[in-house]
């Protein structure tokens, strides 16, 4: 039953890559495979060209998350390599760990910015893709969880889910603000759904990620977080 509107701003943060780095690792995991795959006499960019596109594939099946981008590591090496012997299975494994098990790095600006806005009385959401048990561990180990309202996990975000927020928040889209990194996933999306956006441009953004923004007019680039707060009073939202 959605809460009673109120006049209060309403912040839709994503996760990964907004709040903290995710995308680094998976160039990691990535990095190490490669080499793997060399030092077994194979090309490392026929190898990585597999690795794209079947990563772009599994997405319409499995959505996003890391143990699902490792089954597809996984399934390639199993196609140049079979049997898999105990040093390859052996070095999988560390990649795999070290991809699940990645440290929960904050972006600069973030810690104190959150915690700002939360004290000046913002509701705020974290709406992420991927696993739950793997987004619940990340936020819980980012320390941001005292300042949120809520995590919302999801196969993929869309203009329904983030409306389906703000209703569940008793929210007004005219006083609700997407922030997040990724074209596709939350600038477009929010602006299907009447949302303000607030785009931080990350240098590591995933290929699947980029596409043209439906109106640029209507996003506000911001540069880094500690921005975030003065885009926001000139919106006379805090």
């Amino acid at each position: 039953m959605p809460e009673a509107s109120d006049r209060r701003t309403l912040i839709i943060f994503d996760a990964d890559d907004t709040l903290w780095e995710s995308s680094l690792y998976f160039e990691r995991a990535e990095e190490d495979f490669l080499l793997l795959a060399e030092s077994l006499g194979h090309d490392p960019v026929r190898v990585a060209g597999l690795v794209h596109s079947r990563d772009i594939e599994r997405l319409a099946e499995t959505g996003y998350g890391a143990r699902p981008y490792l089954d597809t590591l996984t399934e390639i090496m199993l196609e140049l390599e079979r049997p898999l012997t105990e040093p390859v299975l052996a070095a999988m494994s560390n990649i795999s760990l070290n991809l699940v098990s990645h440290p929960v790095i904050l972006y600069p600006g973030v810690l104190e910015v959150v915690a700002a806005l939360a004290a000046g009385g913002c509701r705020m959401v974290a709406c992420t893709m991927g696993e739950a048990d793997h987004q619940r561990s990340k936020f819980a180990r980012s320390g941001l969880e005292p300042y949120f309202d809520d995590l919302v996990i999801v196969p993929m975000k869309t203009a329904e889910v983030l409306s389906g927020i703000v209703r569940c928040n008793g929210g007004d889209p005219g006083r609700s603000v997407m922030i997040g990194n990724s074209p596709r996933s939350d600038v477009n999306p929010a602006l299907d759904a009447g949302i303000r956006v607030l785009h931080i441009q990350r240098s590591r953004t995933w290929a699947a990620e980029r596409e043209d923004i439906l109106d640029p007019g209507r996003v506000h680039e911001v540069a880094g977080f500690r921005d975030i707060p003065d885009v926001l009073r000139r919106l006379d939202l805090i």
